[in-house]
């Protein structure tokens, strides 16, 4: 798998909310048997940084993060993935129900645009967008 180096720029909004959450990390790139893999670093405010590995094609998408917090969400349409999101103060059961997934080829990199449902132990939290440029 050759590498490259990539930027990722990562938006995530919930529409009954105004706020969002930005990040910009840099990481490599590859691509395994027609899938594309990106690993990166997070980093909070005064938190550890958190290992993100995307994975993707034209159907799907896959976040991994594993430090503080760990987790598996995947995203493809009329796909229900559940898992548990592992976090210092606790574990939940997490419910991702997409509706919308999104994946266009832009200059030197990608766009990835996805729209779910949340819920958190049976819960439901809210509508979701999350929007990742990945770029060389």
């Amino acid at each position: 798998m050759s590498k490259k180096q990539v930027t990722i720029s990562y938006t995530s909004h919930m529409y009954d909310t105004d706020e969002q959450i930005n990040m910009t990390a840099n990481g490599i790139m590859g691509n395994r048997d027609g899938v594309n893999i990106v690993m990166y670093n997070e980093q909070n405010d005064g938190m550890a940084p958190i290992r993100t590995i995307l994975k993707f094609d034209e159907n799907f998408l896959t976040v991994s993060k594993m430090g503080v917090t760990k987790t598996e969400m995947r995203y493809e349409c009329g796909y229900t993935h559940k898992s548990k999101y592992h976090t210092f103060i606790g574990d939940y059961d997490m419910c991702i129900k997409t509706e919308e997934y999104d994946l266009k080829e832009i200059d030197k990199g990608y766009k990835i645009t996805t729209v779910y449902n949340l819920e958190l132990d049976g819960n439901f939290i809210s509508k979701c967008k999350v929007e990742i440029e990945i770029s060389e």
